[in-house]
């Protein structure tokens, strides 16, 4: 849908995020034919989150009771306004992992170049290949298949891996997806398909609709470990991948600026041209 105002008013944000009119396409590595789509406003906003709650899935072991907890601390009857505290942790819902999860000598998600928070997407659909094998890892081929199809991946971009895990959200048993033995089974990065990307394309970051860049079944977590010591960030949980097109759109992903997190909630957004210079 056409989004007027709104998009307008991203349109603002985004120049004050990426600096000056006459050089904020030599700043970014946002096409000038789509800065100018937001600046006419000429774009849909994807809202690419799941909402935080007592209801999200979350990463544990059986039927442990969600680690999501908000206490009304203010009440429009006794105080004249309304307020929560809220209660949650640093990998919840759709969120951001910083380098410093898996790796020491990372950086915390307060410490992130704000400009990477900004980039344009490319979409891999992976989701005929989940649908008869829940544990399935995108491949070298996979991608390879991508640039046949739509051209080189833009050095600087955010790869997002649509495996259609989504549609499972918020059910914790279909989205975590355990067996007897309590291992969960959901879709992933191939260890090689992240070294493809980091030597060919070197994105600033991974994201998945799953709860983890790294399949279920995973122990030793190979992909953030080699991911994360390149200097990427990590969006999980993302939602409604579906919506966007394998490329020509733009994401904004803004966690929370905790100083010394290993990660946090994110925010994220893609903005669609109206017509995507998208290659098919």
């Amino acid at each position: 849908m056409d989004i007027g105002y709104l998009g307008r008013s991203v349109a603002v944000l985004l120049l004050l995020f990426l600096g000056a009119v006459p050089t904020m396409a030599q700043q970014s590595s946002i096409p000038a034919e789509l800065l100018q789509a937001i600046q006419r406003g000429d774009v849909k906003i994807v809202d690419l989150t799941h909402a935080l709650g007592p209801q999200a899935p979350y990463w544990s072991e059986g039927n442990s009771p969600s680690p999501f907890h908000a206490k009304v601390t203010e009440t429009y009857q006794r105080d004249g306004y309304f307020g929560r505290e809220i209660e949650l942790p640093e990998h919840f819902g759709t969120h951001m992992d910083a380098p410093r999860h898996f790796d020491p000598a990372g950086k915390s998600v307060d410490q992130l170049p704000v400009k990477n928070f900004l980039a344009m997407a490319v979409v891999v659909d992976v989701s005929a290949s989940v649908r008869s094998d829940p544990d399935y890892r995108v491949t070298v081929a996979d991608l390879e298949n991508w640039v046949k199809a739509h051209g080189a991946m833009p050095p600087g971009c955010l790869v997002l891996l649509r495996t259609g895990w989504g549609s499972r959200w918020p059910s914790e048993k279909q989205f975590m997806n355990q067996d007897a033995k309590g291992v969960m089974h959901f879709p992933g990065y191939s260890l090689e398909a992240a070294r493809y990307l980091l030597e060919r394309v070197h994105p600033v970051g991974l994201g998945i609709d799953t709860p983890s860049i790294d399949y279920g079944p995973s122990k030793d977590f190979e992909v953030h470990r080699l991911t994360m010591s390149a200097g990427l960030y990590h969006l999980e949980n993302v939602a409604n991948l579906e919506e966007l097109p394998p490329n020509g759109a733009c994401v904004i992903a803004l966690p929370m600026k905790l100083e010394g997190g290993s990660g946090s909630p994110a925010r994220v957004l893609a903005l669609v041209p109206n017509e995507s210079p998208t290659k098919h």
